[in-house]
């Protein structure tokens, strides 16, 4: 069992969660198959952007990210069947690397079984919990040492992007304009 990288604590409501950055070889493996399914959504995102009535001055800021969003959702709902959607799950909350806190206080490996109950009735909080792993293992630009300033900048760039779009989905507005309870 790999015993290196970083481990963050991540809460969703009542759960605490631990995630283990994956080791570099398992990483890369998980990151081709993310491009297949991350790929497409970007598409479908910039699809989105180029419709001709999105732009900041005549829709407000949750419009426009709704209209980006529904691109990406459209282009993935073609691109994306249910058992790719889980092979990618499997993958990304692999039990070797993902943990979460029992009721008796304990860390224990987040299985098949144990995800069933945590997650019984909430699969976007378990979209949510695939976000933060993403988030742990492929957005820490902080490392890089030997890149030249301008992909730096544009690493960087596109963490801001998708820390933003993340916290959207992690932390989403009501209706009604104001933030929503979690529990």
């Amino acid at each position: 069992m790999y015993d290196g990288g970083e481990i963050k604590e991540y809460k969703q409501g009542e759960f605490t969660f631990n995630i283990r950055q994956y080791p570099p070889f398992y990483a890369i493996k998980v990151l081709g198959e993310l491009q297949k399914v991350i790929a497409p959504a970007l598409d479908g995102a910039i699809g989105g952007l180029k419709k001709p009535d999105v732009t900041d001055e005549t829709m407000p800021d949750l419009g426009v990210f709704a209209t980006i969003a529904s691109g990406s959702f459209v282009s993935l709902a073609q691109h994306l069947s249910g058992d790719e959607l889980l092979r990618i799950s499997k993958l990304l909350l692999d039990p070797e690397y993902v943990y979460v806190k029992n009721s008796s206080g304990q860390f224990e490996k987040l299985t098949e079984s144990v995800a069933n109950e945590v997650f019984s009735g909430r699969p976007f909080d378990m979209i949510a919990l695939m976000v933060k792993v993403v988030t742990v293992n492929y957005l820490d630009f902080s490392k890089l040492s030997s890149l030249p300033a301008g992909v730096r900048e544009t690493l960087d760039g596109l963490k801001l992007t998708f820390r933003d779009v993340s916290n959207e989905i992690l932390n989403p507005p009501s209706l009604s304009g104001e933030p929503l309870k979690r529990d």
